[in-house]
């Protein structure tokens, strides 16, 4: 569901402040309220008639309530997960540092240092084991701790001079804003403008129905015009087209598509973020016109288009630097690189394919494993960001995405079309994204098959790609290049009847894997 943004007009600030500290009151009472284990419907009466509210009122700060709980128990979850890989992760090390350790004392030698890193690690893994014991019994509790406001800007409070404040007083003004700075309004097409207390039509007219409690102060009704948006605008209108709804035995006026609001303030200036869910858009894409691999790398976004027999066409790279900027930034560099791989998508009506890719796990362990800039490459690594953009603006443009398992996509690249084509690693690759989801398989090339003995047909290829893998495991990336050339020289060099028996057999009775100095390959 989309979000669309525009700014609201000042002479509506002071009802929606007021609005906000209403809704925000009544959210930190039905938080304590619930986790207290009350059930809703009591909470929903009491709350009515103690803050002289309507029920829809209610209704819309439980919906926005019940989003926040819910986001935190996943990332409760989350947590947990990770921590449970950190800790195996440290675990293995221990014990790999303890036989280093073990190993020295054998061979008369100090393994001071040993013990000393193995005391930190333990120290750390106690740490995480608390955290995961804590985080466990939370989450089997069902209460959930949420601070309105943050925790960062309330423990600001302990410490004010480190965090630009004067007195507790401007402090004090910044939580209050902090606590009070969103409501919510949630749709229904049920109703003639999609949201049963937050009306907007197709002319920019928005109608806010006032609380009881405010009435007094604001009226029943509080009205402003020329709300339109900047991007969205159209997906706003389809949305709003009315249509019959069938109530019971009766039918009543509503729109296509709910339209829920949401007011933020930021800045001392308040927008209006109106979620709208996406019409039905026909794919307009084909993989019988081939389709468009993606390879997403820290620096850059690569790219190929392989037609409906598997043959590259067109290739392209897009730079991109993404070292020091916020993830509004981030957000912004994929959107406008992916903009240009959906445009050339949509030029050969073709879908696009993505690696399936999780990385949660290794960025769990980067403590423990790999080197800093192996660990910097992961940390800075948006790849479920990426994936959400590239469906987003896809489905926008009736272009469809297809998620491809990524094994061995970059071996096979490197030893199958780096040479063929020219390309680099990026685009060998996503060249091969692109082959394997239109359902090519990838043979290994019969150079290849010499370092195998004997071949079995009836295995599925990616064993012997694995094989491979497994063979040419910390070679510099020159010697996949010279695999074929360095064989063929071999094979040139010998008799013509040597060199045609060799090649009949090259199947059956390759050269020796354990001989690698046939293919000339130098470790690094």
């Amino acid at each position: 569901m989309p979000t669309y943004q525009t700014l609201l007009p000042s002479k509506i600030y002071s009802f929606l402040d007021e609005m906000c500290q209403l809704y925000s009151k009544i959210e930190r009472v039905m938080h304590v309220s619930l986790m207290a284990g009350e059930k809703i419907g009591v909470i929903e009466k009491l709350i009515q008639s103690e803050y002289f509210v309507d029920i829809t009122t209610v209704r819309n700060v439980h919906h926005n309530l019940k989003g926040k709980l819910s986001s935190i128990k996943e990332l409760q979850a989350i947590q947990i997960k990770d921590l449970k890989t950190a800790i195996s992760g440290l675990k293995k090390t221990i014990k790999c540092i303890d036989k280093q350790s073990q190993k020295k004392i054998k061979q008369g030698t100090s393994n001071q240092k040993e013990r000393f890193i193995i005391h930190q690690k333990k120290r750390r893994l106690g740490t995480l084991q608390q955290k995961l014991e804590r985080l466990e019994k939370l989450l089997k509790s069902g209460k959930i701790s949420l601070c309105f406001g943050t925790k960062k800007l309330f423990k600001a409070q302990y410490n004010l001079e480190a965090n630009g404040y004067k007195s507790r007083n401007e402090w004090l003004e910044d939580w209050r804003q902090s606590r009070s700075s969103n409501f919510l309004m949630v749709g229904s097409k049920t109703y003639s403008s999609g949201n049963q207390l937050c009306r907007l039509d197709r002319f920019g007219n928005l109608t806010i129905t006032v609380p009881p409690a405010l009435r007094e102060q604001f009226g029943e009704k509080v009205n402003c015009n020329g709300i339109k948006f900047r991007y969205g605008q159209d997906f706003i209108n389809i949305a709003l087209t009315q249509t019959l709804h069938k109530r019971g035995k009766e039918y009543r006026n509503g729109t296509e598509k709910p339209v829920t609001h949401r007011f933020v303030k930021r800045d001392e200036k308040w927008y209006l973020h109106t979620h709208v869910e996406l019409p039905d858009i026909p794919h307009i894409s084909s993989p019988k016109n081939g389709c468009v691999g993606i390879d997403l790398n820290v620096n850059n976004i690569a790219w190929a288009y392989g037609d409906g027999t598997g043959n590259l066409k067109e290739k392209g790279q897009i730079n991109f630097d993404l070292e020091n900027k916020s993830s509004a930034q981030i957000t912004n560099i994929f959107s406008l690189a992916i903009s240009q791989v959906v445009n050339i998508a949509t030029k050969y009506r073709c879908p696009i394919a993505i690696e399936k890719l999780d990385f949660s796990k290794k960025k769990a362990t980067l403590r423990e494993y790999g080197s800093p800039r192996y660990a910097k490459m992961l940390s800075q690594f948006a790849y479920s960001k990426f994936g959400d953009l590239v469906k987003s603006k896809a489905q926008l443009a009736g272009i469809e995405v297809k998620l491809v398992n990524p094994a061995y996509s970059s071996l096979i690249g490197l030893t199958k079309y780096m040479s063929l084509y020219g390309l680099n690693s990026g685009t060998a690759a996503a060249l091969v994204l692109a082959r394997r989801s239109l359902r090519f398989s990838e043979r290994l090339p019969r150079v290849l098959y010499a370092l195998f003995k004997p071949v079995d047909l009836n295995k599925h290829v990616w064993s012997y790609w694995a094989r491979i893998s497994r063979l040419v495991k910390g070679c510099r990336r020159h010697s996949y290049f010279g695999m074929k050339i360095r064989v063929g020289d071999k094979l040139n060099n010998q008799s013509s009847q040597k060199k045609r028996k060799l090649m009949s057999k090259s199947i059956d009775t390759p050269i020796n894997p354990s001989d690698i100095s046939a293919l000339d390959v130098m470790p690094t």
